[in-house]
């Protein structure tokens, strides 16, 4: 009893629903589910959504939103996939050098995108919302010049095999975006940078008030965030061997949900990362209950867009009952606080 007091009430109802869903998709088409390769494809499915999921997640603890993370990891698969085709040599020569400089392009990429969106809204003011939107259309426009609206496709098989190793049945690139989301979450919950940023995001005046560079941590929130994206574009290289301005759209929607039902919040400061896992876990079979049930996409999506309004919609009635409890309660310390003079 005493361990469950300390794991978060969250992870235990996102832990309890993944279950539930589980159960109910082996008594309806057990035979499917628990296929191996249904179970291996759906470890890789939550890669993507998950990695944006993670970008959407620490802008949101600092009381912001960053929709310009899938255009991010766009722009670098794209800018590395024409890098490969360019100076690829016939013989193969440097392809361990360009794949190196895949990585560092990655990098770099993320980094500066990061750092545009964090520029804009700690040094200009404006809100999180409008200057990510923007950017999302920009970085996008840019993909759609480079390659004039088509796929850039065929890279080499060192990269490519990434997207297609298991080790122990388990995808190479779940390996890969755990291990981010574990760094990601020692960041967050485990170092000054994290306290600051949730504290900033709880409070933004009152962390300026107790020291803060407040500009300084949205704007490495906003890089980490790119550089989370950026590590996604390589992903997606090796996972669909392709590159498109505009691929994968409705990842924005669906990191969205995840992280309001993870619990963190788009109010800022409250919520935990390590939820991201669970909620994703949860989503990731529903989706896949739907497909292999035979339900249209069309109600699949109307039912995650209902889910994502009730839960922001909880979210804020949660809060406002915390903030009427909490000024209860200082009125009746006040009250009952003898005067002394």
């Amino acid at each position: 009893m005493n361990v469950l007091k300390r794991i978060d009430p969250k992870s235990l109802q996102l832990i309890g629903l993944s279950a539930v869903m589980f159960i109910v998709m082996i008594i309806l088409r057990g035979e499917l589910f628990l296929r191996p390769v249904n179970l291996s494809n759906m470890m890789i499915q939550l890669v993507e959504p998950g990695f944006f999921a993670l970008c959407i997640g620490i802008a949101y603890l600092s009381r912001g939103i960053d929709l310009s993370c899938v255009a991010v990891a766009n722009l670098v698969s794209i800018t590395n996939g024409m890098m490969l085709h360019t100076f690829l040599l016939p013989d193969g020569s440097n392809q361990t050098f360009l794949l190196i400089m895949v990585l560092v392009n990655a990098v770099l990429i993320g980094l500066a995108c990061g750092l545009i969106n964090g520029l804009f809204i700690a040094k200009l003011g404006i809100f999180p919302i409008l200057v990510t939107l923007g950017t999302q259309n920009v970085f996008m426009g840019i993909g759609m010049i480079m390659t004039e609206g088509r796929a850039v496709m065929g890279f080499p098989e060192p990269l490519v095999d990434i997207g297609r190793t298991q080790f122990f049945g388990v995808p190479a690139l779940t390996l890969i975006f755990l291990a981010v989301f574990i760094i990601l979450c020692l960041i967050v919950h485990k170092t000054p940078f994290g306290l600051k940023l949730q504290w900033m995001g709880s409070n933004n005046k009152a962390a300026r008030y107790t020291g803060i560079d407040t500009s300084s941590v949205t704007i490495k929130t906003f890089m980490l965030s790119g550089l989370i994206a950026g590590i996604a574009g390589i992903v997606i290289m090796a996972r669909t061997n392709s590159a498109m301005a505009n691929y994968g759209t409705p990842f924005v929607f669906q990191a969205l949900l995840i992280c309001v039902l993870a619990g963190i919040s788009p109010l800022g400061g409250r919520g935990k990362i390590y939820n991201i896992i669970f909620s994703l876990m949860a989503i990731q079979i529903l989706s896949t209950g739907f497909n292999l049930l035979r339900i249209s996409p069309l109600i699949r999506d109307s039912l995650f867009g209902f889910l994502l309004v009730t839960a922001l919609f909880l979210d804020i009635i949660t809060e406002k009952i915390k903030n009427k409890r909490l000024i209860k309660r200082a009125q009746t310390v006040a009250d009952t606080t003898p005067a002394t003079g």
